[in-house]
């Protein structure tokens, strides 16, 4: 009967040991599929921020160009105006 008690006794806090690790290693794997799942957001967003700011970038930048070329062409009639304008 003591036999058959410590195996039992035994077994059970064997089977425990085994439970904890294997629910450590799944909270260890859940953990790191959530920070890699966050990271992976994080750098989604980041993307997503970065093309909107290049889209806005570049039509500040045609814009200032077309503002350029008004500007000599607008030098070029007042030139042509005064007359020193040289062809």
């Amino acid at each position: 009967m003591n036999k058959n008690l410590l195996i039992l006794l035994t077994s059970t806090a064997f089977g425990g040991l085994v439970s904890i690790l294997i629910n450590f290693y799944q909270w260890r794997v859940k953990l790191k599929h959530d920070t890699d799942e966050e990271e992976r957001k994080q750098l989604y967003d980041e993307v997503k921020y970065y093309r909107v700011k290049f889209r806005n970038d570049e039509n500040e930048i045609d814009c200032l160009k077309e503002e350029i070329r008004k500007l000599k062409a607008a030098q070029v009639n007042a030139a042509e105006k005064k007359g020193d304008f040289d062809e």
